[in-house]
């Protein structure tokens, strides 16, 4: 397998990658796998426990020691596990699931606290692709993140049908101090990707607010022809309504229900801009 025909689909978590995934690999020609750096990864899961990095690396427990302590080591054993996982299909394209806070998981031994996670200088040193689903409403991410930590359920599936599924969706309230700090976290993870691999030429960067425009859609067909011609790859995706569907449908005025404490707390602040909700949220909606 060409390393330049691996993706890796790196994003922050809540951002529609599992959705993303779902469209993607109908096409003939492109494979995805789910993240692989589950510390649980689940049977139920399409791929999940065989595909695991950590599964992988049980494999070659009597060099574990080598293999942490040297980034050669590190470096050699992902590029075999991405061999690996070639196996697993015939498609050209295979596409890897990699999370922003996941991604040191192939650090070698020594790394600055704030530097760039090893595998970025794999992934250009090795020509593979990125392909960096964003999601720059930080707000809308902290309140999805924060409402499955709550809850523990991460997905929820659609039905199968054309008909509209009504959401249970119920208002949370946020702890200021931990919005402001995930805040800044957000915009420092954003910055060390782009200053990294922004200038790569195998990047490519989509947005959530784009690629889901409205909610209970498919992907917008339009995002999904620029990731088609960026591969190189007919825009013929035969699935286009993904199995998952949003967990929160309120806008944010009514998903927040210390909203005017969240919203005095961000204006006048860089991130006034996330209490602008995303397009779908201002898009009515019967689901």
């Amino acid at each position: 397998m060409e390393m330049s025909d691996v993706v890796i689909l790196l994003a922050r978590q809540r951002s529609g990658t599992n959705a993303l995934r779902d469209v993607l690999d109908s096409h003939q020609e492109v494979f995805c796998l789910p993240e692989v750096f589950q510390a649980e990864p689940s049977p139920k899961a399409r791929h999940e426990v065989e595909a695991n990095y950590f599964n992988f690396l049980e494999t070659r427990k009597d060099s574990v020691k080598e293999i942490l302590t040297s980034e050669d080591a590190q470096a050699q054993l992902f590029l075999e596990y991405l061999q690996f996982l070639g196996t697993f299909s015939d498609k050209r394209y295979l596409v890897v699931d990699i999370k922003y806070n996941s991604a040191h998981n192939v650090d070698g031994p020594w790394r600055d606290i704030g530097g760039a996670p090893t595998l970025f200088q794999l992934i250009r040193r090795n020509e593979m692709r990125v392909l960096n689903l964003t999601r720059l409403n930080y707000l809308r991410y902290y309140l999805s993140w924060v409402k499955t930590e709550r809850t523990r359920k991460y997905h929820l599936h659609a039905t199968g049908s054309a008909a509209p599924v009504k959401v249970e969706d119920k208002g949370l309230a946020l702890d200021l101090d931990d919005l402001l700090f995930r805040l800044e976290l957000c915009k420092s993870e954003d910055r060390l990707v782009k200053r990294v691999l922004g200038g790569y030429l195998g990047y490519m960067a989509i947005e959530y607010e784009e690629l889901f425009p409205r909610i209970g859609a498919p992907p917008s067909e339009e995002v999904l022809g620029q990731v088609a011609g960026w591969l190189g790859i007919e825009a013929e995706f035969p699935k286009s309504q993904p199995r998952y569907r949003k967990q929160s449908v309120l806008p944010l005025s009514e998903a927040i229900t210390n909203y005017d404490e969240v919203a005095e707390a961000l204006r006048g602040t860089e991130f006034e801009y996330v209490l602008d909700d995303e397009a779908p949220y201002r898009v009515p909606t019967s689901v």
